[in-house]
């Protein structure tokens, strides 16, 4: 049977909320995955307008560098990049899955880009809208380890949704969830 964990794992972080959103909100966003759309494909990951991000440059001593630091000791991770996302508000991100072949992580890139395993999301607005697994069904968190290559999307939602997300490269869901567990059990 399927269990909320499967997908999905709320984590105790510690971070001040006021000064990540600050270090995001001097990104200039743009609609993800803009070099498909540049590329010739279509369909709604084709640079869809209502979708947009930024990557997050990575700076000593910033709220981001201590999530990140948080990160590779509770979870066990090494390779970590960071994104800003927002969602416009009434708008909806279709299922999908975050394992993404080849040719679209290899798109107007010299090299190979390293493949997402898990994220952590951190939500960055108010009220939350939820996450759509589509084996599982809508779950709403503020700060998660996210099964991201199970098949997820995000449904309609009446205002703007905001998020950092925390891409793992090198350790699977599984992996980071089990590090994470047993990394709180020997800390209590």
């Amino acid at each position: 049977m399927q269990q909320e964990s499967d997908y999905l794992y709320e984590l105790d972080l510690q971070y001040d909320i006021n000064k990540l959103q600050q270090e995001v909100d001097v990104l200039d966003l743009e609609p993800y995955f803009k070099e498909l759309k540049e590329a010739g494909h279509t369909g709604w990951f084709a640079g869809p307008e209502t979708w947009l991000m930024a990557g997050v440059p990575y700076q000593s001593g910033t709220e981001v560098d201590i999530i990140c630091k948080q990160l590779r000791d509770l979870l066990g991770t090494n390779e970590i990049e960071v994104l800003t996302f927002t969602q416009e508000a009434n708008t909806s991100v279709p299922a999908h899955s975050d394992s993404l072949p080849d040719s679209i992580l290899n798109i107007g890139s010299t090299t190979k880009v390293k493949p997402i395993k898990c994220a952590v999301n951190i939500q960055l607005s108010y009220p939350v809208g939820p996450i759509n697994f589509s084996e599982y069904g809508l779950i709403t968190y503020n700060c998660a380890l996210l099964n991201i290559i199970k098949e997820h999307g995000v449904p309609v939602f009446p205002t703007e949704r905001k998020f950092i997300k925390f891409k793992i490269l090198d350790i699977s869901y599984k992996q980071a969830l089990l590090h994470y567990r047993q990394y709180k059990l020997d800390n209590e």
